[in-house]
């Protein structure tokens, strides 16, 4: 007889798991990702929206992937030397659109759903934490906060045990992470320190084991990032909700 896979998870919202997520706003051809044109496109179609924030040199929650800006702009700037004000001078591939600060995201969006993936270098929380728990207290719309680092989420678990966690895995092949931390982090071993409504799991990686067993307790299985049709077919069949990109659920 196998294990029982352990107590029940949370109820996630409906609107976590019904409103497909568009990966970085909803962008394309003249509109950036991680941009506020992306994000009012999202809204528009009535989208929920997944993006990204790191802090900027001024201590600002600012939306954008990458560590630096040389994949979406013509600048090789850190984001972390540059202020709110500078970054929101950015010319995104070319377009007339900046780096956003957290805060006008959300205002783009407006009332649709949100999920706000939390980059931290370090693992360890430490300034970024709470620099987005702020920009979120004002925010009345559908949110919650997902991280591949656990640290992060448990800050929110004790300091802001309201908002909602999401809990990132999967595509860590690459991620030149140390293996003992890797396979800890592919397995949800931290699910119960972190206590999350939801977790967020590479399409690529699914069906498995950690994710299956998540579910039978009654979670919430978001995964990431379908491309193509094929893909969100593959999602449908293998989670309850769908970040995507380049394709239309």
């Amino acid at each position: 007889m196998s294990a029982a896979p352990g107590p029940a998870a949370p109820t996630a919202p409906a609107w976590l798991v019904e409103v497909p997520l568009a990966h970085r706003g909803l962008h394309g051809p003249g509109v950036p990702e991680n941009s506020l044109p992306a994000f009012e496109a999202a809204a528009d179609a009535g989208y929920g929206a997944e993006l990204d924030v790191a802090l900027s040199a001024d201590g600002i929650p600012v939306v954008v992937h990458d560590t630096d800006l040389a994949r979406v702009s013509d600048r090789t700037d850190r984001v972390a030397d540059l202020t709110a004000a500078q970054l929101g001078k950015v010319r995104l591939e070319g377009a007339e659109a900046g780096v956003p600060t957290l805060a006008a995201a959300l205002r783009a969006l407006r009332e649709v759903p949100v999920m706000v993936e939390v980059k931290s270098d370090a693992w360890r929380a430490g300034r970024l934490e709470p620099a987005v728990a702020r920009v979120l207290d004002g925010h009345a719309g559908p949110v919650c906060v997902a991280s591949f680092n656990p640290s992060s989420l448990r800050w929110f678990r004790r300091q802001r045990p309201d908002v909602l966690r999401v809990l990132t895995s999967g595509g860590l092949a690459e991620a030149g992470l140390p293996g003992v931390m890797r396979r800890r982090l592919e397995a949800l071993r931290d699910l119960d320190a972190v206590a999350p409504i939801a977790v967020s799991y590479a399409l690529g990686d699914l069906p498995h084991p950690a994710t299956d067993r998540w579910r039978e307790r009654g979670g919430a299985l978001v995964t990431w990032t379908a491309t193509d049709e094929p893909g969100l077919v593959r999602a449908r069949q293998l989670a309850d909700n769908v970040i995507f990109e380049h394709v239309r659920p």
